[in-house]
């Protein structure tokens, strides 16, 4: 009996390799136009291989021998046969009659195109049966490091498909259900980490609590099938959460300001526990420590210890709050107005700052219309981009201390005006109406500096004091974490400034 072989990886370049040159499509055939080879046969041209649908038996030749299946090409004697039939007998070139030497040639050159398709061969990695999932994985790493690296999703989808769930329906399902997981761009993973940490928690198998790739290619397929459904929902739930602390998706022409998914998977873990142990629908036993805690761990800036390990420890440390009262560590935030000024957007920091800001800014800067957590937003330059050719370099104006969250629908309105410009309107317009207290109060909210009922407060914002507009923001964004982290904040502190990109904590 033969030996029964499974394709882990490259199943669509194999499987559109077996259509075209072994005539496999159920629905469609393919040919070689050899006469586009002839004008061609020096270059490859899309147009030398042409789809036809057909019903049946599709025929080895079509247009008086012009179009030749692709899958005859392969057959060296029958290829060899077709061409002369059709160069020499079709009628298509009358100029080969005068000079059969040149239609010798062309048949010679298309030839070798053949006889190079004949000699391709598909690389493989034959992979023993009784082979470990870390050794497989190990393997996968090495063959795709540069080339698109698979996820562990990835793997989970081929392992666990021939065991009967099939993954890659499920989240697209679950994608459907629950939009918001899609629109942050959430992996698959995230449910398998989620779901291993329940799984394990019920298990009593607190050893293995740490959702590394070998844990979750280990999982039960009956359990995947059984909690999928609560996971997927918690985690779903974690991540609303996470929009009202200011967390914004992937939209259109913005990234993510989402600081960290790691957390999340945490968090979503000890909420799927809760809910299935019958508790009360919010699982953190004081929302507004959950908040802080969080903001601390999101705040830290400098390399971290692997994610898994975080994700159990993050974990380990909420249970014992939720089920015993123990309160986890709130991590001390390093923040002062060098740092702040220093701050690159893939900075982790600076995304928690964004989320900061999403969170405690509740009116839009031009409109004063609401701003709450499904608020589509833009971030705005308060001194503009186009200040560039006053000598301000990008980096500079897209400093946070020079960025603002405001509605989508009022950020085009501002263009490319300067602060001094738009707030003067501003302020002569409420002074006007006598709103001035209004206009004060949703200046103070969105941290801008300055008491707009001063005749000159508009000038102080003029472009020769960007550098001392920047200080001033800093201080007020300063005091606005704190009242999100408390006393974790540590202004004065010295801190390690490296980058940190996403999904590090």
């Amino acid at each position: 009996m033969d030996d029964e072989l499974y394709v882990l990886d490259g199943q669509q370049r194999i499987t559109s390799i077996a259509r075209v040159f072994l005539n496999a499509d159920p629905k469609n055939s393919y040919y070689f136009d050899l006469k586009e080879m002839s004008d061609k046969y020096d270059r490859y041209d899309p147009s030398w291989i042409l789809k036809s649908r057909h019903v049946g038996h599709a025929p080895e030749t079509k247009k008086k021998g012009r179009y030749l299946r692709a899958d005859i090409v392969l057959d060296q004697t029958r290829a060899d046969f077709y061409l002369p039939v059709y160069f020499e007998d079709s009628g298509d070139f009358p100029e080969f009659k005068e000079d059969r030497n040149a239609g010798r040639r062309v048949i010679a050159k298309i030839k070798s195109v053949f006889e190079a398709i004949r000699k391709y061969r598909v690389p493989v990695i034959v992979v023993e049966r009784d082979s470990g999932v870390d050794s497989i994985c190990r393997i996968f790493e090495t063959v795709n490091n540069t080339g698109i690296k698979l996820t562990t999703f990835d793997l989970a989808i081929a392992r666990f498909y021939s065991k009967g769930v099939n993954l890659r329906e499920m989240w697209l399902s679950t994608q459907k259900k629950h939009k918001l997981l899609k629109d942050f761009d959430v992996d698959g993973e995230r449910i398998l980490q989620t779901l291993h940490i329940v799984v394990a928690v019920r298990d009593k198998d607190g050893k293995y609590i740490e959702p590394t790739r070998s844990n979750l290619l280990d999982l039960d397929s009956d359990k995947i099938n059984r909690e999928w459904e609560s996971v997927s929902e918690a985690l779903a739930k974690t991540y609303q959460w996470a929009q009202g602390q200011g967390a914004r998706p992937k939209l259109e022409n913005a990234k993510s300001t989402l600081p960290s998914h790691n957390i999340l998977v945490s968090l979503a873990a000890i909420r799927n526990l809760k809910l299935r142990d019958g508790h009360a629908d919010h699982p953190w036993r004081d929302p507004d420590f959950i908040c802080r805690w969080y903001f601390s761990k999101v705040m830290q800036g400098g390399a971290s210890q692997a994610s898994n390990y975080w994700i159990s420890q993050d974990f380990q440390a909420l249970r014992e709050y939720v089920e015993g009262g123990k309160p986890p560590t709130c991590l001390q935030v390093n923040l002062n107005t060098e740092i702040l000024l220093s701050l690159k957007p893939a900075d982790v920091r600076y995304k928690t700052l964004q989320n900061i800001l999403a969170k405690t800014i509740h009116q839009d800067l031009f409109t004063g219309e609401i701003i709450n957590s499904e608020s589509i937003l833009h971030d705005h330059h308060i001194f503009p981009s186009a200040r560039k050719k006053d000598g301000l370099n990008q980096f500079t104006l897209d400093s946070i201390c020079n960025r603002l969250p405001v509605l989508a629908t009022s950020n085009w309105k501002s263009s490319d005006e300067d602060p001094n410009s738009y707030f003067k309107k501003m302020a002569d317009s409420a002074r006007t109406h006598g709103r001035l207290d209004g206009l004060t109060a949703r200046m103070q909210n969105c941290l801008i500096p300055g008491d707009p009922k001063q005749a000159q407060w508009a000038d102080s914002f003029s472009i020769t004091r960007f550098e001392e507009f920047c200080r001033e923001r800093a201080e007020l964004i300063i005091s606005r974490v704190r009242q999100i982290v408390g006393d974790s904040l540590q202004v004065n502190a010295s801190s390690n400034n490296e980058l940190m990109d996403d999904d590090d904590y």
